[in-house]
């Protein structure tokens, strides 16, 4: 009996533990998960002149698009987490904006430096109300928001990218599947408000562009805010399943005033406030993938093409409309597994008009191929070939430095002012 006694204690100092540990891990802690990604992009223009001028020199680049790194789980039940960093637009020559500095993709990323894109926190008590908390895409813009950077059927995304606020610090309630009983399809929608910092380069809601501060008085500038936030929300409605998908959302941002003492108001100028909206839809079925959206981004004054004379616009009216087709061949059983091939090709729209002598257009043709080496695991490994034509082009595109027109007189984000020809080999896990 006391040999039973002993033996039972032994096990018990052994098991208990054990079980205590099983249980915090596996149903208290899921995770952290690692993934990540990496593409790697050749490209090179041709016919680089502007207004007759002379052809500047071309050749091969390489540089990479994106780098990401992250971590993801759940902390307990119904509170999950997501961190990732990214290297986007990593240089060989380490020049970061530079001159001659090996930068894809208009400037976008941190000049090849590490940077956080993503630090979020998600409480879901319920599926139709969750709270996230930190830096996060604003769900404003339908390719930007429902296309991850390694799911593109395009090396770029859309010019569409300069009129919505991109990633920023705040909060938004949002939910899904949403009266699914009710209406027998899929209802989700977000609504938040975050500060007036969006961070990605040359977008209209970059503070450093339209003067915008998201700090105000005190002690230090991360424990005051301004009084000045970008409010946002977002619909979206599953009509008919993968087949057809549509949202609509939209995005403010109030400029406050400048301060008194400026060399071009004196006295101080009241702000005007950013508005962008967007419809958009996708989906697809049987190998043939699709989207389509419509952009417009509108300010009163106090906001120009760049920081230069930005005090005294007149305003600023953008647009872009897209719309891109792409066709699986081998999810239409025309290919074998190993030959897992995709031709696309979309259409992107672009014009701005400052009130104030700056109006211009550029319209661009992405004709692509993709390449998906393990058809089960397409995003794993794959390679892309682009080759974007610009045509319309109209106004001052092509004449500035790298950036985007919020920056310098050149494309906007993603927008190709001269044929270029673009190869990127990704791969993830």
């Amino acid at each position: 009996m006391k040999k039973n006694l002993v033996a039972l204690a032994v096990a018990a100092a052994f098991v208990v533990p054990g079980v205590a540990f099983a249980s915090t891990s596996n149903n208290e802690d899921t995770g952290p998960v690692v993934y990540g990604y990496a593409q790697i992009t050749g490209a090179s223009q041709f016919g680089t002149s502007t207004n007759g001028s002379p052809a500047g020199s071309s050749g091969l680049v390489f540089g990479a698009n994106r780098i990401r790194l992250g971590f993801k789980g759940e902390a307990v039940p119904g509170v999950t987490y997501n961190v990732m960093a990214g290297w986007d637009n990593a240089t060989i020559t380490g020049n970061t904006g530079v001159p001659g500095g090996n930068l894809l993709n208009d400037g976008l990323g941190n000049g090849g430096n590490a940077s956080i894109l993503d630090a979020w926190l998600n409480y879901a008590p319920v599926p139709f109300a969750q709270l996230e908390v930190g830096k996060f895409k604003l769900p404003v813009g339908n390719e930007y928001v429902n296309t991850e950077g390694n799911e593109l059927p395009f090396v770029f995304r859309s010019m569409a990218q300069s009129l919505v606020p991109g990633r920023s610090a705040g909060a938004m309630i949002h939910g899904k599947d949403v009266l699914d009983d009710v209406t027998g399809t899929g209802v989700g929608y977000a609504v938040g408000i975050a500060d007036d910092s969006s961070l990605d380069a040359y977008n209209a809601y970059n503070w450093s562009e339209n003067g915008a501060m998201p700090f105000g008085s005190g002690q230090s500038g991360y424990l005051n805010g301004s009084g000045n936030y970008i409010a946002f929300a977002r619909l979206n409605y599953d009509f008919m399943g993968p087949l057809l998908k549509a949202e609509v959302s939209g995005s403010r941002m109030s400029l406050g005033s400048t301060p008194n003492g400026n060399p071009v108001a004196p006295n101080g100028l009241s702000r005007s406030s950013i508005y962008t909206w967007n419809v958009g839809m996708h989906g697809g079925m049987m190998g043939i993938h699709y989207a389509a959206s419509y952009t417009n981004m509108t300010t009163g004054r106090s906001f120009a093409a760049g920081p230069v004379g930005a005090m005294n616009s007149n305003g600023m009216l953008a647009t872009d409309w897209n719309v891109g087709l792409g066709v699986n061949l081998h999810q239409m059983m025309l290919t074998p597994s190993w030959l897992d091939v995709e031709p696309a090709v979309r259409f992107d729209s672009f014009s701005i008009n400052n009130h104030n002598g700056y109006d211009a257009k550029l319209d661009n043709t992405t004709v692509g191929l993709n390449y998906y080496v393990n058809s089960n695991n397409p995003h794993a490994a794959e390679v892309q070939l682009n080759y974007i034509i610009p045509s319309a082009r109209q106004g001052k595109f092509g004449t500035g430095t790298p950036g985007g027109v919020f920056g310098a007189n050149d494309a906007p984000i993603n927008g190709m002012a001269y044929n270029t020809l673009m190869l990127q080999f990704q791969a993830g896990f």
